[in-house]
Protein backbone atom coordinates (compact mmCIF):
# COMPACT_ATOMS: atom_id res chain seq x y z
CA UNK A 1 0.00 0.00 0.00
CA UNK A 2 1.17 3.50 -0.77
CA UNK A 3 2.20 5.76 2.25
CA UNK A 4 0.40 9.05 2.52
CA UNK A 5 2.05 12.74 2.29
CA UNK A 6 1.67 14.25 5.25
CA UNK A 7 -0.26 17.16 3.07
CA UNK A 8 -2.59 15.11 1.98
CA UNK A 9 -3.50 14.44 5.01
CA UNK A 10 -3.77 17.91 6.24
CA UNK A 11 -6.35 17.95 3.25
CA UNK A 12 -8.23 15.18 4.80
CA UNK A 13 -8.26 17.54 8.13
CA UNK A 14 -10.12 20.38 6.35
CA UNK A 15 -12.75 17.35 4.75
CA UNK A 16 -12.99 16.63 8.13
CA UNK A 17 -13.64 19.61 10.00
CA UNK A 18 -15.10 22.33 6.95
CA UNK A 19 -18.15 22.39 5.01
CA UNK A 20 -16.55 24.72 2.33
CA UNK A 21 -13.50 22.36 1.89
CA UNK A 22 -15.75 19.70 1.37
CA UNK A 23 -17.81 21.87 -1.40
CA UNK A 24 -15.07 23.01 -2.48
CA UNK A 25 -13.11 19.43 -3.27
CA UNK A 26 -16.37 18.11 -4.10
CA UNK A 27 -15.45 15.17 -1.51
CA UNK A 28 -16.47 13.93 1.83
CA UNK A 29 -15.17 11.33 3.93
CA UNK A 30 -16.44 7.88 5.16
CA UNK A 31 -15.77 5.82 8.46
CA UNK A 32 -16.58 2.39 9.18
CA UNK A 33 -16.71 -0.64 6.63
CA UNK A 34 -20.37 -0.72 7.17
CA UNK A 35 -20.67 2.63 6.19
CA UNK A 36 -17.90 1.98 2.93
CA UNK A 37 -19.70 -0.70 2.13
CA UNK A 38 -23.35 0.90 2.13
CA UNK A 39 -21.69 3.65 -0.11
CA UNK A 40 -19.83 1.24 -2.58
CA UNK A 41 -23.46 -0.83 -2.67
CA UNK A 42 -25.28 2.65 -3.50
CA UNK A 43 -22.51 3.29 -6.07
CA UNK A 44 -21.07 6.17 -5.31
CA UNK A 45 -17.06 6.83 -6.53
CA UNK A 46 -14.53 6.00 -3.92
CA UNK A 47 -11.62 7.87 -3.90
CA UNK A 48 -9.10 6.74 -1.90
CA UNK A 49 -9.13 4.16 1.57
CA UNK A 50 -6.53 4.71 4.34
CA UNK A 51 -5.81 1.89 7.17
CA UNK A 52 -5.33 2.42 10.02
CA UNK A 53 -1.94 -0.27 10.68
CA UNK A 54 -2.47 -2.92 13.58
CA UNK A 55 -6.05 -1.76 14.14
CA UNK A 56 -7.62 -3.04 10.31
CA UNK A 57 -9.08 -6.56 11.00
CA UNK A 58 -10.83 -8.51 8.47
CA UNK A 59 -13.80 -6.65 7.97
CA UNK A 60 -11.72 -3.68 7.06
CA UNK A 61 -9.34 -5.22 4.73
CA UNK A 62 -11.62 -6.97 2.79
CA UNK A 63 -13.89 -3.46 2.40
CA UNK A 64 -10.27 -1.70 1.53
CA UNK A 65 -10.00 -4.34 -1.43
CA UNK A 66 -13.53 -4.37 -2.71
CA UNK A 67 -12.83 -0.29 -2.72
CA UNK A 68 -9.37 -0.96 -4.65
CA UNK A 69 -11.21 -3.12 -7.07
CA UNK A 70 -13.49 -0.66 -8.37
CA UNK A 71 -10.89 1.79 -8.88
CA UNK A 72 -10.20 3.54 -5.08
CA UNK A 73 -6.43 3.80 -4.23
CA UNK A 74 -5.61 2.47 -1.03
CA UNK A 75 -3.07 3.41 1.57
CA UNK A 76 -1.87 2.52 5.35
CA UNK A 77 -1.05 4.94 7.75
CA UNK A 78 0.19 4.75 11.31
CA UNK A 79 -1.40 4.35 15.01
CA UNK A 80 -3.40 7.31 16.04
CA UNK A 81 -3.13 9.15 12.44
CA UNK A 82 -6.77 8.82 11.53
CA UNK A 83 -7.68 10.40 14.99
CA UNK A 84 -5.74 13.48 14.37
CA UNK A 85 -7.41 14.09 11.12
CA UNK A 86 -10.40 14.71 13.72
CA UNK A 87 -13.50 12.55 11.72
CA UNK A 88 -14.53 11.59 15.05
CA UNK A 89 -12.86 11.66 18.49
CA UNK A 90 -12.29 7.76 18.13
CA UNK A 91 -12.29 6.75 15.08
CA UNK A 92 -12.55 3.35 13.47
CA UNK A 93 -9.38 1.85 11.78
CA UNK A 94 -10.48 2.72 8.09
CA UNK A 95 -11.52 5.80 6.19
CA UNK A 96 -12.44 6.61 3.15
CA UNK A 97 -12.85 9.81 0.82
CA UNK A 98 -15.97 10.00 -1.65
CA UNK A 99 -17.61 11.39 -4.31
CA UNK A 100 -20.42 14.02 -3.25
CA UNK A 101 -23.49 12.95 -5.60
CA UNK A 102 -25.22 15.29 -7.40
CA UNK A 103 -28.18 16.75 -5.98
CA UNK A 104 -30.29 17.91 -8.19
CA UNK A 105 -34.39 17.88 -8.35
CA UNK A 106 -35.69 14.63 -8.21
CA UNK A 107 -38.25 13.48 -11.04
CA UNK A 108 -39.95 11.20 -8.77
CA UNK A 109 -41.23 14.16 -6.38
CA UNK A 110 -44.11 14.66 -7.86
CA UNK A 111 -44.86 11.09 -6.71
CA UNK A 112 -43.83 10.67 -3.26
CA UNK A 113 -43.92 13.34 -0.80
CA UNK A 114 -40.44 15.37 0.48
CA UNK A 115 -38.75 15.98 3.68
CA UNK A 116 -37.61 19.81 3.82
CA UNK A 117 -35.03 20.08 6.65
CA UNK A 118 -34.80 24.07 6.92
CA UNK A 119 -32.04 25.25 9.50
CA UNK A 120 -31.76 22.22 11.13
CA UNK A 121 -28.48 22.94 13.12
CA UNK A 122 -27.61 19.49 14.55
CA UNK A 123 -25.78 16.99 12.79
CA UNK A 124 -27.51 14.07 14.82
CA UNK A 125 -30.98 14.99 14.26
CA UNK A 126 -30.11 15.87 10.30
CA UNK A 127 -28.67 12.28 10.01
CA UNK A 128 -31.90 10.75 11.38
CA UNK A 129 -33.83 12.70 9.24
CA UNK A 130 -32.29 10.96 6.69
CA UNK A 131 -33.36 7.60 8.02
CA UNK A 132 -36.78 8.42 8.48
CA UNK A 133 -36.88 10.24 4.99
CA UNK A 134 -35.97 7.09 3.35
CA UNK A 135 -37.79 4.70 5.91
CA UNK A 136 -41.11 6.46 5.18
CA UNK A 137 -40.56 6.26 1.38
CA UNK A 138 -40.03 9.69 0.44
CA UNK A 139 -38.70 10.95 -2.79
CA UNK A 140 -36.10 13.37 -1.88
CA UNK A 141 -35.19 15.67 1.08
CA UNK A 142 -33.69 18.99 0.79
CA UNK A 143 -31.83 20.25 2.83
CA UNK A 144 -32.78 24.37 3.30
CA UNK A 145 -31.15 27.86 4.80
CA UNK A 146 -28.18 28.00 6.85
CA UNK A 147 -28.80 23.91 7.29
CA UNK A 148 -25.93 21.33 9.16
CA UNK A 149 -23.78 20.48 6.15
CA UNK A 150 -25.53 17.07 5.13
CA UNK A 151 -22.13 15.77 4.01
CA UNK A 152 -20.19 16.54 7.36
CA UNK A 153 -18.97 13.08 9.02
CA UNK A 154 -21.52 13.27 11.95
CA UNK A 155 -24.25 13.63 9.95
CA UNK A 156 -22.87 10.77 7.63
CA UNK A 157 -22.45 8.52 10.64
CA UNK A 158 -26.16 9.48 12.08
CA UNK A 159 -27.59 8.64 8.62
CA UNK A 160 -26.62 5.02 9.08
CA UNK A 161 -25.77 4.93 5.32
CA UNK A 162 -29.10 6.37 4.16
CA UNK A 163 -27.24 9.89 2.85
CA UNK A 164 -26.12 7.64 0.32
CA UNK A 165 -29.13 5.85 -1.24
CA UNK A 166 -31.47 9.00 -1.02
CA UNK A 167 -28.61 11.99 -1.41
CA UNK A 168 -29.93 15.54 -0.50
CA UNK A 169 -29.84 17.99 -1.84
CA UNK A 170 -29.00 22.06 -0.82
CA UNK A 171 -31.26 24.58 -1.09
CA UNK A 172 -29.61 27.58 0.50
CA UNK A 173 -32.34 30.04 0.01
CA UNK A 174 -35.09 28.43 1.74
CA UNK A 175 -37.87 31.32 1.19
CA UNK A 176 -37.26 31.07 -2.40
CA UNK A 177 -37.35 27.28 -2.70
CA UNK A 178 -40.37 27.06 -0.38
CA UNK A 179 -41.99 29.98 -3.24
CA UNK A 180 -41.07 27.30 -5.88
CA UNK A 181 -42.99 25.04 -4.16
CA UNK A 182 -46.01 27.23 -4.24
CA UNK A 183 -45.71 28.18 -7.54
CA UNK A 184 -45.99 24.53 -8.59
CA UNK A 185 -49.09 24.15 -6.49
CA UNK A 186 -47.44 21.75 -4.19
CA UNK A 187 -48.81 20.97 -0.38
CA UNK A 188 -46.57 22.84 1.99
CA UNK A 189 -46.96 21.26 5.37
CA UNK A 190 -45.73 22.35 8.56
CA UNK A 191 -45.78 21.31 12.01
CA UNK A 192 -46.71 23.41 15.63
CA UNK A 193 -48.16 23.46 18.66
CA UNK A 194 -52.04 23.20 18.77
CA UNK A 195 -52.13 24.93 15.12
CA UNK A 196 -54.29 22.87 12.74
CA UNK A 197 -55.72 19.89 11.93
CA UNK A 198 -54.58 17.02 14.10
CA UNK A 199 -51.61 14.62 11.69
CA UNK A 200 -53.98 11.82 11.71
CA UNK A 201 -57.17 13.55 10.33
CA UNK A 202 -55.24 15.61 7.78
CA UNK A 203 -54.96 14.10 3.89
CA UNK A 204 -51.51 13.89 2.46
CA UNK A 205 -51.29 14.66 -1.27
CA UNK A 206 -48.41 12.82 -3.68
CA UNK A 207 -45.89 15.71 -3.98
CA UNK A 208 -46.30 17.28 -0.46
CA UNK A 209 -43.23 18.72 1.04
CA UNK A 210 -43.26 18.37 4.71
CA UNK A 211 -40.96 21.05 6.40
CA UNK A 212 -39.38 20.51 9.84
CA UNK A 213 -37.81 23.45 11.37
CA UNK A 214 -35.16 24.55 13.34
CA UNK A 215 -34.62 22.55 16.55
CA UNK A 216 -34.55 25.29 18.98
CA UNK A 217 -36.74 28.32 16.82
CA UNK A 218 -38.77 26.18 14.18
CA UNK A 219 -39.20 27.72 10.87
CA UNK A 220 -38.39 31.73 10.09
CA UNK A 221 -41.52 33.58 10.26
CA UNK A 222 -40.31 34.84 6.57
CA UNK A 223 -41.02 31.76 5.19
CA UNK A 224 -44.79 30.91 7.55
CA UNK A 225 -46.75 32.63 4.54
CA UNK A 226 -45.38 29.97 2.13
CA UNK A 227 -47.06 26.94 4.11
CA UNK A 228 -50.10 25.97 2.63
CA UNK A 229 -51.45 23.73 5.79
CA UNK A 230 -50.51 23.45 9.51
CA UNK A 231 -50.81 20.18 11.25
CA UNK A 232 -49.91 19.35 15.36
CA UNK A 233 -48.99 16.13 16.79
CA UNK A 234 -51.58 15.73 19.92
CA UNK A 235 -49.40 15.24 23.00
CA UNK A 236 -50.58 13.91 26.86
CA UNK A 237 -49.23 14.78 29.82
CA UNK A 238 -46.24 17.57 30.23
CA UNK A 239 -44.69 17.19 27.67
CA UNK A 240 -44.40 20.08 25.15
CA UNK A 241 -42.69 18.87 22.14
CA UNK A 242 -41.09 16.43 20.30
CA UNK A 243 -37.66 15.74 19.11
CA UNK A 244 -37.23 17.17 15.33
CA UNK A 245 -36.36 13.85 14.32
CA UNK A 246 -39.20 12.03 16.35
CA UNK A 247 -41.63 14.74 14.87
CA UNK A 248 -40.73 13.91 11.49
CA UNK A 249 -41.19 10.10 11.83
CA UNK A 250 -44.74 10.57 12.86
CA UNK A 251 -45.84 12.91 10.21
CA UNK A 252 -43.96 10.55 7.74
CA UNK A 253 -45.10 7.68 8.48
CA UNK A 254 -48.77 8.97 8.18
CA UNK A 255 -48.23 10.46 4.82
CA UNK A 256 -46.78 7.04 3.72
CA UNK A 257 -49.55 5.54 5.70
CA UNK A 258 -51.94 7.27 3.62
CA UNK A 259 -50.05 6.48 0.35
CA UNK A 260 -48.31 9.78 -0.52
CA UNK A 261 -45.08 8.10 -0.46
CA UNK A 262 -43.55 6.90 -3.74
Amino acid sequence: MQAVPRRRLAHLQRLAQHPAERRKAGQFLIEGAVLLNDALDAGLPVNEVLLERGRAGDAEKAAAERARGEGAVCAEVGDGTLARIGASVTPPPILAVAGIPGGGVSEASAEGFSLAAVEIADPSNAGALLRCAEGAGASEVVFAGNCVDPWGPKVVRASAGSVFRLPPRREPDAAAFLHSLNQAGRQVIATASNRGNPYYEFSYDKGAAILMGNETHGLPEAIESCVTDWVHIPLSGSTESLNVAMAAAVICFEARRQGASR
